[in-house]
């Protein structure tokens, strides 16, 4: 049974399509199940479940150490050097790992204020090959940061520019639904108005990087009442590979990122029992991916049936009041 509080209005982002996409399971999990999850009085499901929400991949804590670092410089005006970037970037990573192997029972009781690895809460360790290959990347992304385009833009040329706003939550409607949007930077060209939409990316390009920035886009255009898309700059910068795409949206770009948009509200509603109240489907209604891939990324994979049948521990790392 899922809580009785009620769930907040159904709304609709980028990660949250994705995750419907990747596996149903999941999705139920991250946005229902996990709900509530952090109220002394939620169920043992419920709380179980945002537990595991809050672990937290090497790869997705490293990416949010490298943007806090970003708009860290960003909102002070003043570039770090190379050596005081990595040592930031460093000094997260480090307390992660030792509150994941030290704090396992504080981050039991208080999983929103404690890390916790996935790699370390799962496998019991993170690899020292895989370790070893962030200690050079970091190195490597600060380099190419510094040396970018948006952050000449940016640092060399700061009276040229207008900033925007660094990373923060914003939102539109469309079709009555609430679209949140994520905008690592948006800044303005003071001589041509021009805006530029930044997203920074410290993994390999993918398909889907366009796709997000015609969304941020989209955004842009009604926030500040955009006439022409030729007025904007949507940008790409792949730290990793020191390299940035940049494109103008199309009429038809916005076009197909609506339609994408109301096609997967319309399928994320099909899951839900009083579709009003944003009340889901009973969890077995939630499919399981068959991918084993996406089941290794996943943190609800304890709570899987699917997890225990492809050989997975079905296992809480610490009960309460006991040792990992």
């Amino acid at each position: 049974m899922m809580n009785a509080q009620p769930f907040p209005e159904l709304s609709w982002s980028w990660t949250r399509s994705q995750t419907f996409l990747n596996c149903k399971r999941w999705y139920f999990h991250a946005y229902y199940s996990s709900w509530g999850g952090w109220r002394r009085e939620a169920s043992n499901l419920s709380k179980h479940a945002y537990r595991l929400k809050r672990l937290v991949t090497l790869d997705q804590l490293f990416g949010i150490s490298v943007h806090n670092q970003i708009h860290r410089m960003i909102d002070e005006s003043q570039k770090m050097t190379v050596e005081a970037f990595t040592a930031s970037v460093r000094k997260t990573l480090n307390r992660a790992f030792w509150e994941s192997t030290h704090k396992k029972e504080q981050w039991y009781e208080h999983p929103s204020y404690i890390y916790m690895f996935h790699e370390i809460y799962y496998d019991g360790e993170i690899p020292e090959q895989k370790i070893e290959g962030y200690r050079e990347r970091i190195n490597i992304i600060a380099n190419h940061l510094l040396s970018s385009q948006t952050f000449k833009d940016i640092f060399d040329r700061k009276d040229k520019i207008r900033l925007v706003s660094s990373e923060r939550f914003r939102v539109f409607e469309l079709d009555g639904v609430k679209v949140w949007v994520v905008m690592d930077l948006v800044y303005q060209h003071l001589e041509s108005g021009k805006f530029v939409v930044v997203d920074f990316k410290t993994g390999r390009p993918s398909s889907g990087d366009p796709v997000q920035l015609i969304l941020y886009s989209l955004f842009l255009k009604e926030a500040f009442d955009i006439t022409s898309l030729d007025q904007m700059e949507l940008r790409n910068e792949y730290l990793a590979i020191g390299k940035h795409a940049s494109f103008t949206p199309r009429h038809s770009d916005h076009e197909y990122v609506k339609s994408l948009i109301r096609t997967s509200v319309k399928e994320m509603k099909s899951c839900l029992r009083i579709p009003e109240q944003n009340v889901p489907l009973e969890m077995e209604e939630f499919e399981q991916t068959k991918n084993r891939a996406i089941c290794r990324r996943c943190a609800f994979q304890e709570l899987c049936v699917g997890g225990e049948e492809r050989g997975w521990r079905d296992k809480v790392i610490i009960a309460k009041g006991g040792n990992a």
